[in-house]
């Protein structure tokens, strides 16, 4: 089953996502520990294409019998990399926090403009 809705880029698609996801876990009978961590990480990723990447957004949903896999697709240019953040700054660690949390995670580029950002939990 895969599940996948187009995001305006405003803040409030971050709302929409993580009740997308919800819905999703819900259907792919996910663990409460599995869905907190893919809320996370679906909000780091979804804030990221807001606000540093371009319509339109994309989020795709899958799930199987050991993972679950949440991509968000955005048309902005720039490859997103987990940097070190300073301690005083007040943004910038986002996929630091991905990286963290999920199993896995990339960075697939679309021809032309834009890339899919992806992470992986294990269940």
């Amino acid at each position: 089953m895969t599940t996948e809705v187009s995001l305006p880029a405003v803040p409030g698609s971050v709302r929409t996502a993580r009740r997308t996801l919800a819905d999703a876990a819900r259907d792919l009978e996910l663990p409460a520990d599995a869905l907190s961590i893919a809320e996370l990480a679906l909000s780091e990723l979804v804030t990221n294409a807001v606000v540093h990447g371009a319509s339109p957004i994309v989020l795709r949903i899958g799930g199987g019998e050991d993972q679950l896999r949440v991509a968000v697709l955005d048309s902005g240019p720039a490859r997103p990399r987990a940097d070190e953040t300073q301690l005083d700054a007040t943004g910038g660690r986002g996929l630091a926090i991905v990286a963290a949390v999920a199993g896995t995670w990339g960075v697939d580029p679309v021809p032309g403009d834009g890339k899919w950002v992806w992470f992986r939990v294990s269940l």
